[in-house]
């Protein structure tokens, strides 16, 4: 027995990956996803591998929250995970990064806008779109009523995630029926999604254009638009878009009240936040639910995107104590061992 409990002490203190292909990397963050717990680097040349552009994920994804997309980093990269993994990940002096910056190639003045970043209790920032039904708005318009907003593109490959958040708000349409309030899409592929486009794809997800609105317009003003929200469109050649998620709550006086930044929340979880900002009678059990769910995946990244709530944190408790229980139980083995 005690033999077994120092296997079992000397296998957790086992590095739980093998020794890691590392080396150090300065890059400009062209993007930051929370959602995904990933970043989008333009890097310096480092070991065999010559300047480029490229997805990484972060550890510990809470690293994440103090990042802007613009910003010089300095970071150990691990080449042994897919995709490649940086740790230390810290900002440094734009200098060190000044190859990264000056490839005209990589056209980074669209990808890095500069725009007010907006937060809870701030007002919207505001532009002109045009739906798809052809006709032009300013978000200003649907004052007077609660606005749910999140950001898609039509040609997005991941039914994941943009088909994913246009089911929901047609669950959402539903949902609201009757009441003042008002969902809108804004394409991040302003230039490919006209209002034509969004039309068509309004129509294979049951968009009511007088409830639910597809937003299009000048790409510029879009992107500053999305931008602002901390929502920044890269492109890649294997998915199309990389995008983050988030999803908006904006009150009817135009004041934002929501920033969701995960796509795994539930129709359910999204009416209990707008009834409660609505001072309505809200179910509470769905906030603290849509609250768990997004704190676990700003703490943890987008490998845990679909916990939900008391059940899985129930199972997550369950799963401690247990091996809390098997711990204590061979720490008692070893203990009478000893002696």
């Amino acid at each position: 027995m005690a033999l077994l409990g120092w296997l079992l002490l000397g296998m957790l203190l086992v590095p739980c990956r093998a020794a890691a292909h590392e080396t150090s990397l300065h890059g400009l963050l062209l993007a930051v996803l929370p959602s995904r717990g990933e970043v989008v680097v333009r890097y310096d040349p480092f070991a065999a591998v010559a300047a480029g552009s490229a997805t990484f994920r972060v550890e510990p994804a809470t690293a994440l929250r103090a990042l802007k997309f613009g910003e010089s980093i300095e970071a150990t990269v691990d080449l042994d995970t897919k995709p490649w993994t940086l740790h230390d990940l810290r900002r440094t002096a734009a200098a060190q990064t000044a190859r990264s910056a000056a490839t005209p190639a990589d056209n980074l003045a669209g990808v890095l806008r500069d725009v007010h970043h907006v937060s809870v209790g701030e007002y919207a920032p505001d532009a002109t779109f045009v739906d798809q039904r052809g006709r032009p708005f300013w978000v200003r318009d649907f004052r007077g009523q609660t606005v749910v907003l999140a950001f898609i593109y039509t040609r997005c490959r991941d039914a994941r995630e943009c088909p994913l958040i246009s089911s929901k708000f047609l669950q959402l349409q539903e949902r609201f029926r009757g009441q003042p309030v008002h969902l809108l899409e804004v394409t991040l592929d302003p230039s490919y999604d006209t209002p034509s486009v969004l039309a068509r794809y309004g129509r294979t997800f049951g968009a009511q254009p007088a409830r639910w609105s597809l937003a299009t317009g000048d790409p510029e003003k879009v992107l500053d638009f999305a931008a602002a929200f901390d929502v920044t469109a890269f492109p890649d050649q294997r998915i199309g878009l990389i995008h983050s998620e988030r999803t908006v709550v904006i009150d009817q006086y135009g004041t934002i009240r929501e920033l969701i930044d995960e796509g795994s929340w539930s129709p359910d979880e999204l009416v209990a936040a707008v009834d409660h900002d609505r001072r309505l009678a809200a179910n509470p059990l769905q906030r603290l639910d849509l609250w768990l769910s997004s704190a676990a995946v700003a703490v943890c990244g987008n490998s845990v995107a679909g916990f939900s709530g008391f059940t899985d944190l129930l199972t997550v408790l369950a799963i401690v104590a247990f091996f809390a229980f098997l711990f204590w139980r061979v720490g008692r083995a070893i203990a009478r061992g000893a002696t």
